[in-house]
């Protein structure tokens, strides 16, 4: 007999999926379906029990996903496979003729197939971002979490940093109230100019040609947390937020949705798909959404105009989806950068209103237009073997002129000192992975290898350029100034290629271990034309980067596991004797343990870990102003602990905390040594519950709320302020009858002001969003 991790690629799956679990089987529902013979497959419950079981199957299209080419199916300890199977069986050696019998089709409740469908109920079992395989989340030896299709309706989450605030490890809005972009640190580090990825390709920032994901048009966000470069190639350290874009999918709902709230907010959007062909062999999905809104600033719009179609082809043992999407954003420009004293320090005349816009009207603006168009590609060579391949072409421009403050001009007369910047980007990308995937055992011990071979192509434009402008009164703003002179601009053009070549094996022995052991090698090259005085400067990178981790599969649904993972990101920029910098590089250690309840859906983590950031630009003391040199190195150690489970029927609850000690260990400037960087709190801590009535008069009545803490910060690096911590507050109701669901949420309930942080900087620091409501209608067929 075989165990369900030796099964083959093309075993027959599921209305969708069929897949080896690690520990244990969900579910089984029967469909109707044309008759087929029996086939007989071994099971293993999630205490490794043997059970034989004879069902019939049909082969359906052999590979429903794209990102691997199977997925998960978990199940409770007491499942059952029912299915009255009619065989005409004749025993002890004579023939064995199977009836034609309705074929049993074995579905995964919560189970996450890569770039296939969406995370259905709240617990996610299954994440492919980790290892591109279709590995268990708890057994990856590394932290992840997933914030899948339900959650992100349920708390209305309008942007993906707004989805990742009950997240650990993650500071989401790090800059504040801005619709401009999310920006986030994992474990310290900032990771918003390469760490953001769609649909497992990265969609690289650069200055401000940078791409902002529309949260209705996603069906899952996964958070990889600690280094990441084995299988993605240059990034910082601290992880990647990996979106999901909506596809097709046989089986969706339709929906089309209005919503209203604060700030003026109107907003229509719709979600349609299904059967182009009766077989379901050609499916379609359109996406759309127009939002006409203002924000807590004044003059500041969030305007945006999108769509996303997408069509999916299944075929025997292959199966191909184009994804593409159209998205168009206007905002008034930029949040308020603010001085410390009149946001959390008192002020002469009192609190700067969170209102207040340190721009001019019909002068700021940010309009920004991006779109992409792309595949994922997918083919069962054999039994065992599988390829895939997921390309992408994606272009955003951005238009972009703002008038930011600058600190106090004169605090007794509330006047505030102002900049103006002008900027116009854009940047054109190209990526694509090539992965191979296979399965097979030698001497009992069994294997996923996965090489790969991936490219990216980046070119970016822009013109920037600074200059000055009068000051403005913040308690009593009179407008209608222009900048009166320009300085330092910069015109330019880079150019960004990286290849990488990557093995990774997940080796399976004794039932209960899993070890992982990942290479890879990349060469990273760069250009950059000066167009001002037509000089240009290149650099060239190679790096070699590893990851190796154990897990240990217990019987009862606990798996510690300890990792070891390698980063590298390569630095524009020399010195000032002209020497290329190195690339950053990053080291991490972490140990955990993840644990998977029997008796409800469940997920708990817990994760100890070590990163070391290296190579870190500093000042160089014996240049200018502006020299810089790789003196400097970070440090983050900590805890993070996230739960997410459904003890009873209809009640959700998650809950998050991270504890992070980041650390300056090596700088040339001294009053900076051993402290902690700007921007970055120690402790943050969250929980969530949603509870939705599932029978009686009121069935299909729900209720969440949440509680947020973000601790305190320093404004600077020499840590001489501190900006204090918060605790806010998030609710909502919603309600489903007939196909209609109907729901009102709020977020910071008491209408906090807060400041989120400071960049290093008594000058620059950031309220975050009050008191915000957002009331939906939503019709599903």
């Amino acid at each position: 007999m075989r165990n369900l991790s030796q099964i083959p690629f093309n075993t027959p799956k599921s209305g969708s999926i069929f897949h080896p679990p690690p520990r244990d089987i969900e579910k089984a529902i029967i469909i109707d379906g044309p008759p087929v013979p029996a086939r007989q497959v071994v099971v293993k419950d999630n205490r490794y029990r043997e059970s034989q079981m004879r069902f019939t199957g049909q082969k359906l299209s052999s590979t429903l996903l794209l990102g691997t080419a199977l997925a998960l199916v978990f199940a409770a300890p007491d499942f059952a496979l029912a299915q009255s199977a009619d065989d005409a069986t004749e025993r002890d050696g004579e023939s064995t003729e199977a009836t034609e019998t309705a074929p049993l089709v074995i579905e995964a409740e919560g189970g996450v197939e890569w770039g296939k469908s969406p995370v259905r109920e709240y617990v996610a079992t299954q994440s492919s971002t980790s290892t591109k395989t279709d590995t268990a989340i708890a057994e990856t030896p590394q932290s992840i979490s997933v914030i899948g299709t339900q959650e992100i309706e349920a708390r209305q989450a309008q942007s993906v940093s707004e989805t990742l605030n009950y997240t650990a490890g993650i500071q989401p809005d790090k800059f504040g109230y801005d619709k401009r972009l999310d920006w986030f640190n994992i474990r310290g580090f900032d990771e918003t100019q390469g760490g953001l990825y769609r649909d497992g390709l990265q969609q690289r920032s650069y200055s401000f040609a940078s791409w902002q994901q529309e949260a209705y048009g996603l069906e899952r966000i996964e958070v990889m947390r600690g280094p990441t470069s084995v299988l993605y190639g240059q990034n910082a350290p601290g992880g990647l937020i990996n979106t999901v874009s909506k596809r097709p999918r046989a089986d969706m709902e339709n929906e089309i949705e209005l919503q209203t709230g604060s700030h003026n907010r109107k907003q229509g959007a719709f979600d349609i798909g299904g059967k182009i062909v009766e077989d379901g062999s050609v499916l379609f999905r359109a996406t759309g959404l127009l939002r006409d809104a203002d924000t807590q600033v004044n003059y500041v719009e969030d305007d945006r105009v999108y769509f996303a179609p997408s069509l999916t082809w299944e075929g025997e043992d292959t199966s191909l989806t184009l994804l593409s999407y159209y998205q168009q954003d206007s905002t008034g420009g930029a949040n308020s950068w603010l001085p410390a004293n009149g946001t959390f320090r008192d002020a002469i005349n009192g609190a700067i209103p969170r209102d207040f816009f340190t721009g001019e009207p019909g002068y700021d603006h940010y309009d920004r237009t991006q779109y992409a168009v792309g595949y994922e590609f997918s083919h069962d060579i054999s039994d065992s073997l599988m390829f895939h391949q997921n390309a992408r072409y994606s272009y955003v421009e951005v238009d972009y002129d703002s008038l930011y403050g600058n600190g106090w001009a004169d605090e007794a007369a509330g006047t505030l000192s102002r900049g103006v910047q002008e900027t116009d980007q854009e940047a054109d990308s190209f990526a694509i992975d090539n992965q191979l995937q296979a399965k097979f055992e030698t001497s009992g011990i069994r294997h996923t290898m996965l090489g790969g071979l991936d490219y990216q192509h980046y070119v970016y434009d822009r013109f920037l350029r600074y200059g000055s402008i009068d000051s403005i009164n913040v308690y009593n703003p009179s407008y209608g100034s222009r900048p009166t002179s320009y300085f330092s601009p910069t015109d330019e053009e880079l150019t960004a290629e990286q290849v990488g070549i990557y093995l990774q094996d997940q080796i399976e022995f004794d039932e209960h271990w899993v070890l992982t052991l990942g290479g890879r090698h990349d060469w990273a090259d760069e250009s950059t034309i000066n167009r001002q005085d037509g000089t240009e400067s290149s650099r060239n990178d190679r790096a070699f980067t590893g990851r190796a981790g154990l897990s240990y599969r217990t019987d009862f649904g606990l798996v510690p596991y300890i990792s070891y993972s390698e980063s590298f990101n390569p630095v524009s920029g020399s010195d000032r004797f002209g020497n290329s910098f190195d690339p950053e590089e990053g080291v991490q250690y972490e140990v955990g343990a993840k644990y998977e309840p029997e008796s409800f859906d469940g997920l708990f983590t817990v994760a100890l870990f070590d990163l070391t950031r290296e190579n870190i630009l500093t000042n160089d003391p014996d240049g200018g102003a502006n020299d810089n040199i790789q003196e400097g190195e970070q440090q983050s150690r900590g805890v993070e602990i996230e739960g997410l489970f459904e003890p009873i029927e209809g009640l959700t609850t998650k809950f998050a905390y991270t504890y992070q000690d980041v650390e300056i260990t090596e700088t040339n400037t001294s009053s900076e040594q051993g402290k902690t960087p700007a921007g970055i709190p120690d402790h943050t801590a969250s929980a969530w519950a949603d509870y939705t009535l599932s029978s009686g008069a009121l069935s299909g009545l729900g209720f969440n709320g949440g509680i947020r803490y973000l601790g305190s910060t320093f404004a600077t690096d020499a840590n001489s302020i501190k900006v204090p911590s918060t605790t806010l507050f998030d609710a909502g109701i919603h309600y489903d009858l007939d196909g209609y669901r109907f729901a009102l949420n709020a977020s910071n309930l008491t209408d906090e002001r807060y400041v989120t942080s400071c960049s290093d900087s008594t000058n620059w620091c950031y309220y975050g969003q009050g008191r915000s409501i957002l009331a939906s209608v939503k019709y599903r067929w």
